[in-house]
Parts: C-alpha cells; structure tokens; sequence
C-alpha cells in the first residue's frame, strides 16, 4: 500500500496544477480559493483511498473522474443568495440578535444588522456560509462537521476562516447602538 500511496501522492502533486484549470474551464464563475477547496477535497479523498489507486489502472484518469464528481457536487450546492424567508431553515430565529432590556432603537439596530447579516451570508459561497452557520449559529464543532460532511478539518478551518473574513469585510461599516 505505501507504494500505491506514494504513486498517488507524486501524480497528485504533479497534476495538481492540472486539476485546478480543469475545475477552472467547468465551472466558469468560481473564485481561486473555491478551485482550492475543489482539489483538495479530491486530492483528500483519493489520498485517504490509496488502497484503492493499487487496482486503478489509468489512475489520472480516475483523479480526472473524481474532480468530475466533485464538480457535479459543488454545482448541485451552490446557491447565489439566502432568502430572508429562509432564514429559519439556517439558524436565524425571532431570538436571533434580541438584547436583554429592548428599546425601540436596539429593536430597529437590531433588525437592520439581521437583515445586513444575511445579506452579507448570501453573499459567501455556498460552502462558507454553510460551515459559518453550522459553527456559529448552530454551535457545532469542526470535528463534528469533519466527520458529517466527511470534509478535511483544514478545509472546513480554511472556510471558515475565509468567510469571517468576508463578513467583517462586507459588514465593517455597521455601527451599532
């Protein structure tokens, strides 16, 4: 086994490069770290697999098959906005953003950063927004999430990390009371 994993480990390496324009020409809009997330998911995969690259025997052909996969994934998960009506279905309650002693002001402050968080959680990738809801509104940890999406604890880290950065970005000018 370790000769097929070192076999798989060199092709993927070499062909890594590869892979991401092949990503790049099948999903035309997709950001640079999406490409990323794309061919280490696969690279990933494969890697934990190696035993199977032993029996493959045209294996970038079988790297090419599972970037093709995961192309179809990704094309099935991707959504361009959240509705407000379907913000209950992703954590955000009535409950959402309340402070202990309301005034009309807090209420109206509030109101408007709700409505500014979710404009701005539309605006992440299909794949941050999920991880950003899952850990900070649903209070699940990364291993969780590692192990129910079957996803590289780095690459959930890595998205997380990217969608907080583009939320404090898109949200940098809010000013609460």
């Amino acid at each position: 086994m370790n000769a097929a994993l070192s076999r798989l480990a060199q092709v993927m390496a070499r062909e890594r490069a590869r892979f991401a324009d092949f990503v790049r020409r099948r999903l035309r809009r997709i950001s640079a770290m999406d490409v990323e997330d794309i061919v280490a998911d696969v690279t990933y995969g494969l890697l934990r697999r190696a035993d199977v690259a032993g029996e493959v025997e045209n294996l970038l052909a079988y790297a090419y098959r599972a970037l093709e996969n995961r192309i179809i994934d990704f094309r099935r998960g991707v959504r361009d906005t959240i509705a407000l009506d379907e913000a209950e279905q992703h954590g955000v309650t009535a409950g959402f953003l309340q402070s202990q002693h309301p005034t009309p002001e807090s209420d109206v402050a509030r109101l408007e950063l709700r409505e500014r968080l979710l404009w701005a959680l539309g605006s992440l990738s299909a794949a941050e927004r999920a991880v950003w809801i899952a850990t900070e509104i649903e209070g699940k940890s990364f291993r969780e999430l590692a192990e129910d999406w079957d996803e590289p604890l780095g690459t959930l880290l890595s998205r997380k990390s990217r969608a907080g950065a583009r939320l404090r970005q898109l949200l940098k000018d809010h000013n609460p009371l």
